[in-house]
């Protein structure tokens, strides 16, 4: 893991550290920005971690906040050092690691020119992509660039949920990450489709994180989607459920059956 990326959020006025019974957190408001493990930072952890669940390859990316959580004029510079060390880090380990890159997503022309900065290291493997831009929906018009330049180039985006924008309201209980975390998938994964992003941009691998986030047992719901909403009628040629289709889901899931439905 980027050891600036946690560098840079500790650094932000109002963040600090707390221990509590899910581990060091950076926290910020009271509210957790991100989980600390100190073995994160050990350059070694993630070769023992594969090694130890027999694992061959693995990419490596920023969790939750990705960059959004910087102020949008600090995102392309602590976005270039963040995606900088991690190249670097899995270039020295090629044959077992590759890398994601994250986008200054807050400023979209300047997340154009970081995918164009990057795409060509020896360990980039694609983009690492969060399901809301700080609140901001992925479907928003302000990223078609991007989703244009990404289908163009025929890139790979990997997903990973957000906090949803109802955070605040998800403080106990670990509920933020248990719950909110599948559903601002799911959102973001309706809103994507019935915009037409896929229908317009259809040439890019797109992975869905935790096989899903339960998207299939919504399906039945957005069915009539093409034919019932008109607005998204226009943006939509097919059915909703055939460019779900065209998803790549991972297989981040601890429960067999729920793997296996999907």
């Amino acid at each position: 893991m980027a050891k600036s990326f946690y560098e840079a959020i500790e650094a932000m006025p109002g963040v600090s550290r707390k221990s509590d019974p899910y581990g060091l957190q950076l926290v910020r408001d009271g509210k957790t920005v991100v989980p600390l493990n100190e073995k994160w930072l050990d350059p070694d952890d993630q070769l023992r971690e594969m090694d130890r669940k027999g694992f061959d390859m693995r990419l490596v990316s920023l969790t939750t906040p990705n960059l959004y959580i910087f102020p949008v004029k600090d995102q392309p510079e602590i976005g270039q050092r963040v995606n900088d060390e991690t190249l670097d880090y899995c270039d020295k380990r090629i044959d077992r690691l590759r890398a994601l890159a994250s986008l200054p997503l807050g400023d979209p022309d300047a997340a154009l020119n970081e995918l164009d900065r990057v795409r060509g290291a020896k360990a980039f493997a694609g983009i690492s992509m969060g399901s809301n831009v700080g609140g901001v929906p992925l479907s928003d018009p302000r990223f078609e660039p991007v989703w244009a330049r990404i289908d163009e180039l025929r890139i790979p985006v990997v997903e990973h949920p957000m906090h949803p924008v109802f955070n605040a309201e998800l403080q106990d209980m670990n509920l933020s990450i248990m719950i909110g975390f599948m559903f601002d998938t799911q959102l973001m994964l309706v809103r994507l489709i019935m915009n037409g992003v896929f229908e317009r941009y259809p040439n890019f691998p797109f992975l869905v994180a935790h096989t899903g986030a339960g998207l299939m047992d919504v399906l039945h719901r957005a069915r009539g989607a093409h034919d019932r909403n008109p607005e998204s009628s226009k943006k939509m040629k097919k059915p909703f459920v055939e460019y779900v289709k065209g998803l790549y889901f991972d297989t981040c899931m601890n429960d067999h059956d729920v793997l296996m439905s999907a």
